[in-house]
Protein backbone atom coordinates (compact mmCIF):
# COMPACT_ATOMS: atom_id res chain seq x y z
CA UNK A 1 0.00 0.00 0.00
CA UNK A 2 1.78 3.19 -1.11
CA UNK A 3 1.84 6.56 0.58
CA UNK A 4 0.56 7.76 3.94
CA UNK A 5 -2.09 5.02 4.25
CA UNK A 6 0.58 2.43 5.16
CA UNK A 7 1.13 1.21 8.72
CA UNK A 8 4.90 0.64 8.97
CA UNK A 9 6.60 -0.46 12.19
CA UNK A 10 7.95 3.07 12.72
CA UNK A 11 4.43 4.34 13.54
CA UNK A 12 3.67 1.65 16.13
CA UNK A 13 4.46 1.54 19.81
CA UNK A 14 6.34 -1.70 20.44
CA UNK A 15 8.02 -1.67 23.84
CA UNK A 16 6.27 -1.82 27.22
CA UNK A 17 8.31 1.22 28.28
CA UNK A 18 6.74 3.27 25.47
CA UNK A 19 3.25 2.30 26.61
CA UNK A 20 4.11 3.05 30.26
CA UNK A 21 5.42 6.49 29.34
CA UNK A 22 2.20 7.38 27.52
CA UNK A 23 0.06 6.13 30.42
CA UNK A 24 2.22 7.89 33.04
CA UNK A 25 2.78 11.25 31.36
CA UNK A 26 0.02 11.39 28.78
CA UNK A 27 -3.35 13.05 28.82
CA UNK A 28 -6.50 11.00 28.59
CA UNK A 29 -9.66 11.36 26.57
CA UNK A 30 -12.64 9.14 27.26
CA UNK A 31 -15.57 8.59 24.97
CA UNK A 32 -17.19 5.59 26.65
CA UNK A 33 -16.58 2.77 26.00
CA UNK A 34 -13.27 3.75 24.33
CA UNK A 35 -10.44 5.83 25.74
CA UNK A 36 -7.14 7.12 24.46
CA UNK A 37 -4.02 8.31 26.26
CA UNK A 38 -1.80 10.57 24.21
CA UNK A 39 1.54 12.27 24.66
CA UNK A 40 3.53 14.50 22.34
CA UNK A 41 6.70 12.88 21.01
CA UNK A 42 9.92 14.16 19.46
CA UNK A 43 9.47 12.24 16.24
CA UNK A 44 7.90 13.46 13.02
CA UNK A 45 4.99 11.01 13.02
CA UNK A 46 2.16 9.96 15.24
CA UNK A 47 2.53 6.45 16.66
CA UNK A 48 -0.19 4.02 17.70
CA UNK A 49 -0.44 1.49 20.50
CA UNK A 50 -3.41 -0.72 21.30
CA UNK A 51 -4.31 -2.09 24.73
CA UNK A 52 -7.61 -3.85 24.14
CA UNK A 53 -7.82 -6.18 27.14
CA UNK A 54 -9.62 -9.49 27.28
CA UNK A 55 -11.28 -8.29 30.49
CA UNK A 56 -13.01 -5.46 28.61
CA UNK A 57 -13.68 -7.33 25.33
CA UNK A 58 -14.03 -11.04 26.08
CA UNK A 59 -14.18 -12.56 22.60
CA UNK A 60 -11.09 -12.64 20.41
CA UNK A 61 -12.99 -11.91 17.21
CA UNK A 62 -14.41 -8.74 18.80
CA UNK A 63 -10.95 -7.62 20.01
CA UNK A 64 -9.52 -8.27 16.54
CA UNK A 65 -12.36 -6.35 14.84
CA UNK A 66 -11.87 -3.38 17.15
CA UNK A 67 -8.09 -3.33 16.73
CA UNK A 68 -8.37 -3.69 12.95
CA UNK A 69 -10.81 -0.78 12.80
CA UNK A 70 -8.65 1.45 15.02
CA UNK A 71 -5.57 0.70 12.89
CA UNK A 72 -7.51 1.42 9.69
CA UNK A 73 -8.80 4.74 11.00
CA UNK A 74 -5.30 5.64 12.25
CA UNK A 75 -3.86 5.00 8.78
CA UNK A 76 -6.45 7.30 7.20
CA UNK A 77 -5.99 10.07 9.80
CA UNK A 78 -2.23 9.82 10.34
CA UNK A 79 -1.42 12.77 8.07
CA UNK A 80 -3.72 15.03 10.13
CA UNK A 81 -2.25 14.03 13.49
CA UNK A 82 0.61 15.89 15.16
CA UNK A 83 3.72 14.08 16.44
CA UNK A 84 1.98 12.23 19.24
CA UNK A 85 2.00 8.76 20.79
CA UNK A 86 -1.51 7.31 21.17
CA UNK A 87 -2.61 4.30 23.20
CA UNK A 88 -6.22 3.18 22.83
CA UNK A 89 -7.84 1.08 25.53
CA UNK A 90 -11.31 -0.32 25.97
CA UNK A 91 -13.92 -0.34 28.69
CA UNK A 92 -16.63 -2.95 29.10
CA UNK A 93 -19.28 -2.69 26.41
CA UNK A 94 -17.04 -1.83 23.47
CA UNK A 95 -17.74 -5.19 21.83
CA UNK A 96 -21.40 -4.21 21.41
CA UNK A 97 -20.57 -1.01 19.48
CA UNK A 98 -21.17 -1.48 15.74
CA UNK A 99 -18.49 -0.45 13.24
CA UNK A 100 -20.18 2.78 12.02
CA UNK A 101 -20.61 4.01 15.60
CA UNK A 102 -17.02 3.08 16.43
CA UNK A 103 -15.80 5.02 13.38
CA UNK A 104 -17.74 8.07 14.59
CA UNK A 105 -16.28 7.68 18.07
CA UNK A 106 -12.77 7.49 16.63
CA UNK A 107 -13.41 10.53 14.44
CA UNK A 108 -14.36 12.52 17.55
CA UNK A 109 -11.24 11.33 19.37
CA UNK A 110 -8.91 12.23 16.45
CA UNK A 111 -10.42 15.73 16.34
CA UNK A 112 -10.06 16.20 20.10
CA UNK A 113 -6.42 15.05 20.11
CA UNK A 114 -5.57 17.38 17.21
CA UNK A 115 -7.26 20.36 18.91
CA UNK A 116 -5.70 19.71 22.30
CA UNK A 117 -2.21 19.25 20.86
CA UNK A 118 -2.56 22.48 18.86
CA UNK A 119 -3.36 24.36 22.09
CA UNK A 120 -0.61 22.75 24.16
CA UNK A 121 3.11 23.39 24.26
CA UNK A 122 5.55 22.09 21.64
CA UNK A 123 6.86 18.53 21.65
CA UNK A 124 9.08 17.47 24.57
CA UNK A 125 12.84 17.52 24.09
CA UNK A 126 13.51 14.11 25.70
CA UNK A 127 13.31 10.98 23.53
CA UNK A 128 10.10 8.98 23.95
CA UNK A 129 11.40 5.47 23.41
CA UNK A 130 13.43 3.41 25.83
CA UNK A 131 16.47 1.96 24.09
Amino acid sequence: MPGPARFPPSVRLHKPAEFKLVFAEGKKLRRAPLSVSYRRNTLQDARLGLAIAKKAVAKAHDRNRIKRLIREEFRHNRARLPAVDLVFFAQTGLAAVPNPALRGLLSDLWTQVIERCARSSPAPSAPTSAS
